[in-house]
């Protein structure tokens, strides 16, 4: 029979204790402060990277390195004595990290490590990660099980609000077009975020404005029944309690998270920044 394992990056949001009990792997992605390499998850948490982006500290991201990558699957393959890995990287909209997986593990490992381009991040890239190993727990086949996966991705609804648009525009994550509303006063941008990548929604003057439009579009959505809310927070804990709040009046059976965001992601979006999103349930 065929050992299949699902692995992961930390963008996904999949604690080390929920990684335990799924029966996963994830690979900590990288952060660059002040020159220095830290590693999510191990090195260094949210908390720590808020106070030192609040202290004016030079952050970027890198992706793995080749020897990073290949260390990975080879203790996957080692320890598991998996036949199949399926591994899910962070949007390749706003990554070259898929890309850089897949062209390497092809040449390394061939069809044994199969890369799935979740087109997302954070908590919502992590329910394609958890309903993957729903499936592969009730046994079904590698190819089927990306499909049933890929059929999901690109149905959330998710938008976020960022205190200020100076860590996206710097990582050059938004068109110089969205990246200048940033510069007007008393006005924050809402943004999407979906398989194009990241895109202007519209603006707001009040958070409860950004949150409540979003309820709006969740509100259009087919069958509700089948999704629950997403709220991801980097040092914005206040708001997103509220939003919770607000989402749980609004929609009384339907179950409502927060979560939050992974290191690389919090890099390029900086501090006070909140989503929310409705997601497909596991």
């Amino acid at each position: 029979m065929n050992k299949v394992i699902i692995s992961c990056d930390t963008t996904a949001c999949i604690s080390k204790k929920e990684a335990q009990k799924l029966g996963i792997y994830v690979l900590p992605l990288n952060v660059i402060v002040d020159t220095k390499e830290y590693h999510d998850g191990v090195t260094i948490d949210n908390e720590t990277l808020c106070t030192m982006m609040k202290n004016k500290a030079s952050i970027s991201t890198s992706t793995p390195t080749p020897v990073e990558i290949e260390t990975f699957f080879d203790h996957i393959f080692e320890e598991s004595n998996a036949d199949t890995v399926i591994h899910f990287t962070i949007s390749s909209k706003l990554s070259s990290m898929s890309s850089l997986f897949t062209n390497l593990c092809k040449e390394k490992y061939g069809d044994k490590v199969i890369i799935v381009d979740s087109l997302s991040v954070c908590s919502f890239m992590g329910n394609l990660v958890r309903y993957a190993v729903k499936l592969n727990n009730e046994g079904v086949a590698p190819q089927e099980l990306v499909q049933q996966v890929q059929k999901r991705i690109g149905t959330e609804v998710v938008r976020f609000v960022p205190e200020t648009m100076v860590y996206l525009k710097r990582g050059g994550r938004i068109p110089p077009a969205v990246a200048a509303i940033g510069g007007l006063l008393g006005i924050k941008p809402v943004l999407k975020l979906g398989v194009n990548g990241i895109e202007k929604e519209g603006i707001t003057r009040t958070l409860r404005k950004a949150y409540l439009s979003a309820f709006e579009e969740f509100a259009k959505v087919k069958d509700l029944d089948l999704y629950e809310i997403h709220i991801i927070e980097f040092d914005s804990m206040k708001i997103c309690k509220e939003v919770k709040k607000a989402a749980e009046e609004k929609f009384p059976n339907m179950p409502v998270y927060i979560t939050p965001m992974s290191i690389n992601v919090c890099a390029h979006v900086g501090p006070g920044t909140f989503g929310v999103g409705l997601v497909l349930k596991v």
